[in-house]
């Protein structure tokens, strides 16, 4: 997909707020910094302005991996915008606290429904700082009851705020391992909306990313206490992909 051909300006809400690193005096999370909205932009013609204003949707979430750095989403998430000219798919956007750096698809794996996504035009000390908030990948399944956190942007725009912060959740390891016919999954109990998809689940022991939310029991756009995260097995097979 090229997305180089248009350039409208991302969207910078608040540019003069400083990004505050604590919540209540308590680091944030691992899995909390990590986490990006998944947008699309799409250019708006204003008629009384004369002007082309800028339409932000949020429609996922993504994160970084620390390591490998790029970004790590569902593949649902963005499979709309490979397909179609830029004026109808809009133009792809990942950021948080209401600034946003241009994206672009790296590679997509339908069957494990992932993706890797890679900022563009920004230079190379702006993807490294943005990599060091990333997570690393644990190399074992967890135990069933082992506390997990996750985050992301649940209800899309509905819910952003000035700054555009990500919402945080806990939860508990379910079931260890499902393994189906197109990929293995983990059982998370915890409270999941549409939005999330895309979003790290990490143990809160040790931080560690065990798997990429992915699908809850209820009907879309609906809430549910039970969701699957697509294994950290198929997401570190993506990321060495990418990284090849």
């Amino acid at each position: 997909m090229d997305q180089a051909s248009r350039n409208p300006a991302i969207p910078n809400q608040n540019p003069q707020e400083t990004v505050n690193t604590s919540v209540t005096g308590v680091d944030q999370p691992e899995v909390y910094k990590a986490v990006r909205a998944v947008g699309v932009v799409k250019p708006t013609y204003m008629p009384q302005g004369k002007s082309f204003g800028n339409n932000l949707q949020v429609v996922g979430s993504a994160f970084w991996l620390k390591h490998y750095k790029v970004l790590v989403t569902c593949a649902h998430v963005i499979q709309n915008l490979s397909t179609g000219p830029l004026e109808q798919t809009g133009l792809l956007v990942v950021g948080n606290l209401g600034k946003y750096a241009r994206a672009s698809i790296s590679s997509i794996d339908l069957g494990h429904d992932l993706a890797i996504l890679q900022i563009i035009e920004e230079a190379e000390a702006f993807i490294d700082a943005e990599a060091e908030s990333g997570l690393e990948i644990t190399d074992s399944y967890p135990q069933v009851g082992k506390a997990v956190g996750y985050a992301g942007f649940p209800m899309g725009s509905q819910l952003l705020n000035s700054i555009h912060s990500p919402t945080y959740a806990e939860g508990v390891v379910a079931v260890q391992l499902r393994e189906g016919p197109w990929r293995k999954e983990i059982q998370v109990t915890g409270a999941v909306a549409g939005g999330y998809s895309g979003a790290p689940v990490a143990l809160k022991e040790g931080s560690k990313l065990i798997g990429v939310l992915s699908s809850g029991p209820s009907a879309p756009g609906t809430q549910g206490n039970i969701f699957m995260a697509i294994s950290w097995e198929h997401v570190k097979a993506i990321a060495e992909l990418a990284k090849s």
